[in-house]
């Protein structure tokens, strides 16, 4: 009797092991989207990619996005996303509040995994300021803000979201660089909360300046849903690091060799995702990459 009482258990035993690792491999991984331009786009636009990294894993993956960055960070802090596609300002948030740790970045076909933050403005307001040709970098914004001084307190401009890179702490980083106070010099300033919507504020001339990048831009005139003339672009940043796809410190060594895996062995016909550029493969990165951004980060938290 003893004998089948002790193989009954270690039957329930074995049984209760197997079914918690079944448990386990169903549990799916979360993935977080920052919202660069509307969740629904970029939710259809992802699917080719999960589906891929899917079948790499062997897992399944959910997607979440939020109503706007700080969403997505304040998700991954609370343990209900596992890994997430970031900004590189958003990025470093995360990693402050979150533990995230970058780990892979989407590269165009040439290569290139660095992209930049764009100030455009009505054909008007370009006029009036007598822009042309974009200004780049520190010089352009400080030429910029020589300008802007003629015309205090009668130009509006919108940021995207205050957890954007190119959306806010890049071109905010320059403004400072320079000494142009926006709260100062614009007669009002605020957030359109994404990058398509900042620009369809220009073009509709609800604003008369937005910032943006390299990214959206052209891929809103791919569409025809801006065109330069109706949004001129009239400042480019120094090219920044890219948006990374980073995971929580605290997940299984296992599962993270497991992305990196699936996320560089991607099909370029699954890569295409607009909010974050042309992109045709990824490679890997470290926070190390971001070291720049932290830069930006530590000029912004003195600026509350």
């Amino acid at each position: 009797m003893k004998k089948y009482f002790l193989a009954l258990g270690m039957a329930a035993a074995l049984m209760s092991m197997l079914t918690g690792g079944l448990q386990a491999e169903e549990k799916c991984l979360v993935m977080g989207l920052i919202p660069a331009e509307d969740p629904k786009a970029m939710i259809e636009q992802i699917k080719p990619l999960k589906a891929w990294m899917e079948k790499e894993l062997g897992q399944c993956i959910k997607l979440f996005t939020a109503t706007d960055y700080t969403g997505v960070i304040e998700a991954m802090r609370a343990k209900k996303v596992d890994f997430a596609w970031f900004g590189p300002f958003s990025y470093v948030l995360a990693q402050d509040r979150a533990g995230a740790e970058a780990f892979a970045v989407g590269i165009d076909p040439k290569g290139k995994s660095t992209y930049r933050s764009y100030l455009v403005a009505t054909p008007e307001t370009a006029r009036k300021l007598g822009i042309s040709t974009p200004l780049e970098g520190e010089e352009g914004m400080k030429e910029i803000a020589q300008k802007l001084n003629k015309f205090k307190k009668e130009l509006t401009f919108t940021f995207t979201d205050p957890a954007s890179t190119s959306g806010f702490a890049v071109p905010r980083y320059f403004m400072w660089k320079v000494g142009l106070n926006p709260e100062e010099t614009f007669k009002k300033v605020g957030f359109s909360g994404t990058h398509d919507a900042a620009e369809l504020m220009v073009k509709n001339k609800t604003v008369d300046m937005a910032s943006d990048n390299d990214m959206t831009n052209p891929a809103m005139v791919a569409k025809g849903q801006i065109s330069p003339q109706t949004n001129v672009i009239i400042w480019k940043s120094i090219p920044l690091p890219g948006s990374p796809v980073a995971f929580r410190q605290d997940l299984p060594e296992k599962t993270k060799a497991g992305l990196k895996k699936a996320i560089t062995t991607v099909p370029k016909e699954a890569t295409k995702v607009t909010a974050f550029g042309n992109i045709a493969g990824w490679q890997l990165v470290s926070d190390k990459d971001y070291t720049l951004i932290k830069e930006v980060k530590k000029v912004i938290d003195g600026l509350k």
